[in-house]
């Protein structure tokens, strides 16, 4: 029971609650007979836990479109795997019916949020964690930093994105290949096929802008910037040799 300060007595309020993106619930106390806001509190809201592995190395390609994610990427892997390595490739989006509809429809930033997040928790549950679990190195391109970056772009606070991906496991390493907005529509017009509606001069720059303040505010723990517009095999081995000397570290 509540009291009223409109009805001056006590009665029994309207419980309405609404869930929060840092995970909590606000729930708000009416009068049934007034409708007068009677108590505010917080409360925290019980949510599925997700086990997280101790084992293996997480490594994500990153950068915009053009940038060489799937040429490195496909390269490290085939050389972690000839050095004896178990490695599991992976990509984002995982489910391919999920890319084609993102990429032939057109969805406001915030539900595309909601649609990469879903798609990252099933590529998570069905392939990453349990292969970290097995302590194999999983190497990806793109992961969360895809969506801060590119639905981030969009105006999508960073906040927002984090909260719908609470869940997930964040790569342990992330390789950000760099380049130009204006050198990497090149190499998309250079491979003659259809461009996406992610794939404009404008908004790759500004996709670029977000990685790199996204690095700088993360580059000390786990970020490793590469200049991409390098000669392939310079880049590849500058990949090689850092990783190499992190893995010493894990």
């Amino acid at each position: 029971m509540l009291w009223c300060h409109r009805c001056l007595r006590d009665v029994e309020p309207k419980k309405i609650a609404t869930p929060t993106f840092d995970g909590m619930l606000i729930v708000e106390y009416y009068c049934p007979k007034c409708g007068i806001l009677l108590e505010t509190r917080k409360e925290k809201l019980e949510l599925p836990s997700r086990k997280m592995p101790v084992g293996g190395l997480y490594v994500a390609f990153e950068g915009i479109d053009g940038c060489g994610k799937t040429y490195h990427a496909t390269r490290l892997v085939e050389r972690l795997e000839k050095e004896g390595y178990e490695v599991v490739y992976v990509k984002e989006p995982w489910i391919k019916e999920i890319k084609k509809f993102l990429y032939e429809h057109k969805i406001d930033p915030d539900a595309e949020v909601y649609i990469f997040a879903t798609d990252r928790i099933i590529l998570q549950v069905e392939v990453v964690l349990p292969a970290l679990e097995e302590g194999k190195i999983v190497i990806s391109e793109r992961s969360i930093y895809a969506s801060l970056s590119y639905q981030g772009a969009m105006g999508i606070p960073e906040e927002f994105i984090w909260a719908i991906n609470r869940s997930i496991k964040v790569p342990d390493i992330v390789f950000l290949l760099d380049i130009s907005a204006e050198e990497a529509m090149l190499r998309l017009k250079r491979e003659r096929r259809r461009l996406t509606k992610y794939e404009t001069l404008e908004f790759l720059r500004r996709v670029r802008e977000r990685y790199l303040k996204i690095a700088r505010k993360y580059k000390k723990s786990k970020f490793i910037v590469v200049d991409s517009t390098k000669d392939k095999e310079e880049v590849a081995k500058e990949i090689y040799e850092k990783l190499m000397e992190l893995l010493e570290k894990y």
